[in-house]
This record gives structure tokens, sequence and C-alpha cells, in this order.
């Protein structure tokens, strides 16, 4: 069997047989052109730049498909920066869009709260604000409960009034919060009289509006005309707007000039009842 001498292996194939060659022209040729630029120094600038010329067309080939991955790379990023402050800018824009819907509704509570301490309490008696609350305790409850009470030296029966009128009656204290019974429960009773008609009688709660009781000339009330509290027996504060009458095809009845939605703020009206105060139900 013959032997396989180390210049047949150096023939064979192989990877490091490819660089090694490479290597081995690589110098070849430095040394070529070195040895051409000594001898032949006014033929040098002519043999660079035909060199140039000639590897020119091939240079452009190989670096055109370079050149365009690298533009869409760089498109590609600018996309993504895009969409990345598309995004921001969204963000920001629903943060605006929620701070000024906030603003807007601060301002609407302000004006409110302004109309309300502009507010004078009827003679004496003092009236102090107050903010609706929501007491989880009492979920069901039809009521509302504001955050004054025996600290503030609210007491059973002291009316509770926004800028439109009269809302209800403390009816349960705490130190710091009381329940207010609305007007319009059905369990709620005031003693009230007609502004121009002069006529005294009672309203009821009722879901929608206001019962007349205890009146038996209704047709003498004015159609429009404002219903305001009295002291009757000297029991509540006169003079609080608590509705208007309106006059149906079948009846009359009260329209409440306040709701609790109004607004987040009321006045409590602090004083001494001319009277001890009677056991209104609850």
């Amino acid at each position: 069997m013959a032997q396989k001498t180390s210049f047949s292996k150096f023939l064979r194939p192989s990877y490091f047989n490819y660089q090694f060659i490479e290597i081995v022209f690589s110098i070849i040729l430095s040394i070529f052109l070195l040895l051409l630029s000594i001898n032949f120094p006014n033929k040098n600038s002519y043999i660079r730049n035909s060199l140039i010329n000639f590897l020119r067309p091939i240079s452009t080939v190989i670096s055109a498909p370079v050149i365009e991955i690298g533009l869409l790379i760089n498109k590609t990023k600018k996309l993504l920066e895009s969409r990345e402050n598309n995004e921001k800018l969204m963000m920001t824009i629903e943060d605006n869009e929620r701070k000024l819907s906030e603003m807007y509704h601060l301002q609407i509570e302000n004006s409110k709260l302004r109309s309300l301490l502009n507010l004078k309490a009827p003679p004496s008696s003092d009236s102090i604000v107050s903010r609706i609350i929501f007491d989880p305790a009492n979920f069901g409850s039809t009521n509302i409960f504001i955050d004054v009470g025996t600290k503030d030296f609210v007491k059973l029966n002291n009316p509770v009034f926004n800028e439109n009128g009269m809302i209800g009656r403390i009816i349960n204290i705490q130190e710091d919060s009381s329940e207010v019974l609305l007007i319009t429960d059905l369990k709620s009773t005031l003693p009230v009289f007609s502004e121009e008609s002069k006529l005294r009688f009672f309203v009821t709660g009722g879901k929608k509006y206001l019962n007349i009781k205890h009146l038996e000339s209704r047709n003498a009330l004015k159609d429009g005309e404002i219903i305001l509290s009295t002291s009757t027996s000297g029991y509540f504060k006169k003079g609080i707007k608590v509705g208007t009458v309106r006059k149906k095809v079948n009846e009359i009845i009260i329209e409440p000039l306040a709701k609790k939605n109004d607004s987040v703020y009321v006045k409590v009206l602090i004083y001494d009842f001319d009277k001890l105060q009677p056991k209104f139900l609850k």
C-alpha cells in the first residue's frame, strides 16, 4: 500500500489549506505590488487607479446589499421609535384629558361651594358647611350621610340644605358624622307655607315629588309659587325653600327644588328650637 506524503496531504481540500493558500497569495501579491511600486514609480499611480476602477463595480455590488440592509435597519428603528413616541403621546393626551376632567369637576364643585357659602342663615341660627360622605355600612339606605356631628354641635332635626333649597333633616348623630332623612323619603313630614297664597300645611315625602297634607283649599295654591319651610309650633326654621307648586290635570303636587346629587356640599343650620322637638318617625 502506497504511503501518502505531506505534499499529497497539502493538496487535499480542507478549510485550513484554503486559509493557508489565501495567506500565501496575499503575501505574494503584497510583495509584487511593493516591488512594482519601487521599480516602476511612474506607473504606480496608473496601476493603482486601474486596480481601483477594476474593483469598483465589484465593491458596488458587494456594498449595495449592506447599504440597503443598513437603510432598512434605520427605517425599522425610526418606525419603532415613532410607534413608541406615539404611545407616549397617547398616554400624555389621556392623562391631560383626565386632569382636565378633574379640573372641570373641581371648578363646578368650587362654584357650588361658593354659592353655598354665600347663603345666609336665618336669624338666631348658625350654619356649618359639611360634605356628603359614603357610608358602606348603610349602602342600602336612601338617606345621605354628612361629615359633621356632635363635635360640631349638630342636633336632631337640624335642617340640611344646599344652594337650591332644603334637602332634609338630621335624624341620627355620631361624633363626627350624621344621617340625614331626605324630604323625599316616605317617612318625612315637614311644615310649610306658600309664599304667595300664604297657606300653611304639611308636605310628606314621595318618590319623585312631595305630597300635600292637611290642606283643604289646594286649588288656592298658585302654579309655580315657592313653598317655604315654617317655624309652626316652634319646630324647624322658616324661610328655607322647599319646592315649587305644580298643578296637573288631576292633582296638585310640590316639586322639590333641591336634590341630594346637586353637590357634594351641604349646609346644616345649628340653632336651639323654641320648643321641644317632636318625635318624628325615622
